[in-house]
């Protein structure tokens, strides 16, 4: 039995941790999230974070981007769902779910600089003990 493609397990990670969020910031478990993480934008922040990590992970062919605009949408979205359940809604709260859904795009913007500050067909350094590829000559020794 050969197991499930990773974006099968990702849409199945994020169905339930969309559920899982949902319920607990419209539904009637106000200030749950406080037994987990004692300040509420940060558990804001780190939701919306992993939320958008599994929308990376679940939809490997949309741009990142797009993905991330989404995720803050929902995130102010689900605050104006709050507001109209009677339940407190808080602009700072759609701060923080921006915030943790634009995190994620991060790496995407570094590793590129990284990249250009690299002299042109310098290679990364191989980590310790791993093996050179086969095609590639050593680097010649510096005077």
């Amino acid at each position: 039995m050969t197991p499930p493609a990773p974006h099968i397990v990702a849409r199945v990670c994020l169905g339930l941790g969309a559920t899982v969020c949902a319920v607990g910031m419209v539904g009637p478990f106000q200030g749950v999230e406080e037994a987990f993480i004692p300040w509420d934008k940060a558990a804001h922040f780190l939701a919306f974070y992993g939320l958008t990590a599994l929308l990376f992970l679940a939809f490997p062919r949309r741009r990142r981007v797009d993905l991330a605009c989404m995720a803050a949408f929902a995130g102010a979205a689900v605050e104006l769902a709050q507001a109209m359940s009677g339940r407190d809604a808080d602009v700072g709260d759609i701060i923080a779910n921006a915030l943790g859904a634009c995190a994620v795009l991060a790496p995407t913007f570094i590793e590129p600089l990284r990249a250009r500050s690299r002299s042109p067909g310098e290679r990364p350094v191989e980590r310790r003990g791993a093996a050179a590829p086969a095609d590639v000559a050593p680097a010649p020794a510096q005077p």
